[in-house]
């Protein structure tokens, strides 16, 4: 290779470097995009939780003896598991193997409903 080449060669690679990197930039402002929407849907899907809850406890205490306060209580008692979750809802703690057979269940559950989507 003459000192023509290498230096059309030199200049080829220094343009595909220039290239990668630009590149790389856009990948990486690409994947601070979507890591910031996803953070603005899991923030906008919270404060919705936050909303629905608010909403249905007011309800609860509003009408305690409505079908829906009944259903939602025994909804409570039947999917929050944990001692720490139960007790925010004034509810006694489940022993050791009913949380275990709860947790089980509810993990069949979830894939059953992923497996439907």
């Amino acid at each position: 290779m003459n000192d023509k080449e290498k230096t059309l060669a030199e200049k080829r690679e220094a343009i595909i470097q220039a290239y990668q990197k630009k590149i790389d930039q856009i990948d990486a402002q690409l994947a601070d995009l979507t890591a910031r929407e996803k953070l603005a849907e899991r923030k906008r899907d919270t404060r919705r939780k936050v909303i629905m809850g608010a909403l249905a406890g007011y309800h609860m205490r509003k009408n305690p003896r409505s079908d829906f306060a009944k259903k939602l209580a025994a909804l409570i008692d039947e999917y929050v598991i944990g001692d720490r979750e139960r007790s925010l809802f004034d509810l006694d703690p489940l022993p050791k193997d009913e949380q275990d057979n709860r947790k089980r269940s509810q993990r069949i559950e979830r894939k059953e409903i992923d497996g439907e989507n």
